[in-house]
């Protein structure tokens, strides 16, 4: 190697090193203080924060804050994410610092908190007051996120899910679900579509009932919280948001002024919710896509409107399977009677009281086994598999002379009398095994359901361990007889 290349090469090495050096130098890595640690950056109740406000590098801004009827992003009165007000929440209200990285960093830009590189976030709460931050780039782990509060020469590592999301699209604060309610507040449900008009309304806490096509009918809690969440869940999709107010000619051309469909949701506490869905849209994936709006928001919407096949089913898919109307957990109290058996020795009464988590017999004395619970729990949770509605006449399915009879008490003293008749058709399992099935009713009901017959076989373990009571009782008596007068 000749004196000018060993130079050079000389030459380029330091100035490498010194590049290195330098970077080096900056590495935010290298300034991490582990003595901020665990240091409290925010500490609010969750349903203190009234509003939050973000300004991006370019900026653009939006404001969400919170009103008498929701959150609302302020700009434009559309209704904000409840995914990002939350988030905002949770993740802010007990922020800590991971670490404390610098006190008054020369170099802020360093950190992505320079102008034109940090997004800042203002935080309004109830009593007035505001808190400010800036929040920067992640750190060389990726795990965290750079912070600076308003007021605090500072900067701190934070959680990256503290603050990555204020980076998302703006749109990303918009709520996107447009027919959001909650289900427990639902008192009525009518949908009006080319096929049929479904109505069911709420006639308990747990308890629905068709009003039409099929008037009284039960309707399964679970259908009935169905139906309800595929309306609630409804999303936009697609960037579509067209502006259109009540009656505007306009909304002809979406097929929303004359709908093809309608679905109301009707409230105890606040005004009806009613959706209308008009004409087809085509669309990327092979899911029905239509125009829809609720009724008062002035927006047409693009949206999934699958859910209109739920409401279309044949009505009998709907119903309740379960018909007495009772919850098992909250039976408290039943009367037995087998009043016909192949087996005379089942032929009788049998009672059963629960005194908190105990089960008793008529003297009080507590049962042993979950005989007891079992009886309560099969009769109230039995499912019809078969429905009869106003039969012509009980003889065909022996419910005139009745084979057993069982009461029912529940913790509020409400009553349920079954009555069990004649063996119906039975039914084969996956495996071909044959079950038999026995055909029931509700004392002054107006149908009858064929159940498995397999409640009958608790019955009888009930008859069976009261009849060994008895005799157990008259066993100790007359041995105590005995004693008393030898």
């Amino acid at each position: 190697m000749n004196v000018k290349t060993f130079r050079g090469t000389l030459i380029l090495a330091l100035v490498v090193g010194g590049v290195l050096i330098a970077v080096k130098a900056f590495d935010p890595a290298d300034e991490v203080v582990v003595d901020g640690a665990d240091r409290p950056l925010f500490v609010f109740e969750k349903q203190d924060l009234v509003g939050f406000s973000v300004v991006r590098p370019d900026g653009v801004a939006l404001t969400l804050e919170e009103r008498p009827d929701g959150w609302v992003i302020a700009e434009t009165g559309k209704v904000a994410s409840k995914t990002q007000v939350n988030r905002t929440r949770h993740q802010l209200h007990d922020l800590v610092a991971r670490a404390s990285v610098v006190d008054n960093p020369d170099s802020p830009s360093l950190y992505g908190l320079g102008e034109q590189q940090a997004v800042r976030v203002t935080l309004r709460f109830r009593d007035g007051s505001e808190e400010s931050f800036l929040a920067g780039d992640p750190n060389p782990s990726g795990v965290s996120y750079y912070m600076q509060r308003d007021g605090d020469p500072a900067i701190y590592t934070v959680k990256k899910s503290a603050v990555d999301y204020f980076s998302l699209d703006l749109e990303d604060f918009r709520e996107r679900r447009f027919a959001g309610f909650n289900a427990k507040d639902v008192d009525r449900l009518h949908a009006e579509l080319p096929e049929q008009t479904l109505t069911i309304q709420r006639t308990g806490e747990k308890q629905w009932e068709m009003v039409s096509p099929l008037s009284g009918m039960a309707v399964s809690l679970d259908k009935a919280r169905a139906l309800l969440g595929r309306i609630s869940v409804l999303k936009e999709t697609g960037d579509f948001g067209v502006e259109l107010a009540d009656g505007d000619p306009k909304l002809a051309d979406y097929g929303l002024l004359e709908p093809r469909a309608m679905v109301t949701i009707s409230f105890g506490t606040r005004a009806p919710l009613t959706l209308y869905v008009g004409d087809e849209v085509e669309a990327q994936d092979s899911q029905p896509h239509a125009y829809v709006r609720v009724q008062g928001q002035e927006t047409v919407f693009e949206s999934r409107v699958g859910f209109l096949e739920d409401f279309a089913v044949d009505p009998e898919e709907l119903r309740d399977p379960q018909f007495t109307g009772m919850e098992a957990d909250e039976v408290n109290q039943w009367l037995l009677e087998i009043l016909s058996n192949e087996d005379p020795k089942l032929v009788g009464t049998t009672p059963g009281k629960r005194i908190g988590d105990v089960w008793q017999w008529e003297d009080g004395r507590p049962v042993s086994g979950s005989t007891p619970k079992r009886v309560a729990e099969r009769a109230a949770t039995m499912e019809a598999q078969e429905f009869v509605d106003e039969p012509k006449g009980l003889k065909a399915y022996g419910l005139d002379a009745p084979v057993a009879r069982i009461t029912l008490w529940d913790l509020n003293g409400e009553q349920v009398v079954l009555l069990f008749g004649a063996e119906g058709e039975p039914r084969r399992d996956i495996e071909d095994r044959v079950l038999p099935r026995i055909w029931v009713m509700v004392e002054g009901g107006t149908s009858v359901y064929l159940v498995d017959k397999g409640v009958m076989d608790v019955f009888a373990d009930a008859r069976r361990e009261h009849t060994r009571k008895l005799k157990k009782d008259s066993e100790k008596a007359e041995r105590q007889e005995l004693i008393e007068d030898p």
